[in-house]
């Protein structure tokens, strides 16, 4: 195929972030806001990429050695994290200057990252590519954009060289919010591996819950490593609230666990905490789709939880005063909001009553 489109979506986590790093349940679903990636052969010896969504228009050339494998044996279905040592190189690789931003230079070098793992592991090198990608979620917000890209640049490459099936049409899903999908499962549990790859170089190391949610679609519960779909979920409505605030992951994972490992005893208790407050919800969502989504009691315990799980992040310390703000804006409406993803700005989701809840 001279052409391959694909796209994936954002994730909203409802309840279990920071917690799921520390092998608790997490609670996620897929939006209706995605990613897209353009890939185009070419007859020429370069990469050139366009992600105009960062500012970022790049060539370099397609032998790209990091001295280091990328996968166990050069086997495909076992991608390696990259070291240090390999991070710092494809940075030299990439040409990039210091006044490149991290997004610049994160989304360059996973791409360098899987392109060149890829390749390596498949029976001819990767040819030479131009890769345009384009998304409709808003960058370091939450939201999942850049595990979204990360998802709609393993399954590209791969099906570029091979790995997973190419299809007849020029744009495949990688997962919508219905949990369409256009491979087999064992297809996607290779994409969702490379992914995460690609993911852990941007944020360090990620628990591995907004690649899924990318790679697998629909609502999922996702503790350790395994994920469970969970179709019994009723399609719920939110409200997505920007704060705008720009905010770090690496760095607000890193304060977390900053302080787990200083109050272990006190931090402990709290992710248990909200782990129970992540079953009850996902048991909550469950009945209240068996009632057919019309009882009052399973709508006013939803919000009593998104309340709990809010005062547990600020107490984790990843909260922020502009997210403090739209949960006071909300409620005076009678809603109930809580951040989402990892804090400290980013977004913040309200979850939606309905109307004949109000009297």
């Amino acid at each position: 195929m001279d052409r391959i489109t694909v796209s994936a979506p954002g994730k909203v986590i409802l309840h279990g972030e920071h917690a799921v790093a520390y092998g608790k349940k997490a609670l996620a679903a897929s939006l209706n806001l995605r990613t897209y990636l353009t890939l185009t052969r070419k007859d020429d010896k370069q990469i050139n990429l366009h992600f105009p969504d960062i500012d970022l228009k790049l060539s370099l050339p397609c032998e790209i050695n990091t001295s280091e494998n990328n996968s166990k044996n050069g086997d495909v279905s076992s991608p390696i994290p990259a070291s240090d040592k390999v991070i710092e190189t494809l940075k030299e690789v990439s040409g990039l200057d210091k006044s490149a931003s991290s997004s610049q230079t994160l989304a360059v070098v996973s791409f360098l990252y899987v392109y060149s793992g890829i390749s390596k592991a498949s029976k001819n090198p990767l040819p030479a590519i131009d890769i345009e990608v384009k998304s409709e979620l808003p960058i370091g917000a939450g939201l999942g954009s850049s595990a979204s890209y990360s998802v709609c640049v393993a399954a590209a490459l791969l099906q570029l060289g091979n790995h997973i099936k190419q299809t007849e049409s020029s744009s495949n899903r990688v997962t919508d919010h219905s949990d369409q999908t256009s491979w087999t499962n064992d297809e996607t549990k290779l994409i969702n591996k490379w992914a995460h790859v690609s993911e852990n170089i941007m944020h360090g190391t990620s628990s591995g819950v907004d690649v899924s949610v990318a790679s697998f679609g629909g609502a999922i519960e996702f503790k350790k490593g395994n994920i469970q779909n969970l179709s019994e979920m009723p399609e719920t409505n939110i409200l997505l609230i920007n704060t705008k605030v720009p905010r770090s992951t690496r760095t607000l994972v890193s304060r977390v666990k900053t302080k787990y490992d200083k109050f272990e005893d006190i931090i402990g208790p709290i992710l248990d905490t909200i782990e129970a407050v992540t079953t009850r919800s996902i048991n909550t969502f469950c009945t209240l789709r068996e009632n057919g989504q019309s009882s009052s009691s399973q709508y006013k315990d939803l919000e009593a939880l998104i309340d709990m799980n809010q005062g547990l992040l600020n107490t984790l310390g990843v909260g922020h005063p502009r997210l403090d703000r739209v949960c006071e804006v909300t409620a005076c409406s009678g809603l109930h909001s809580k951040l989402t993803g990892a804090g400290g700005g980013g977004c913040a989701f309200c979850l939606i009553t309905p109307v004949w809840m109000f009297p």
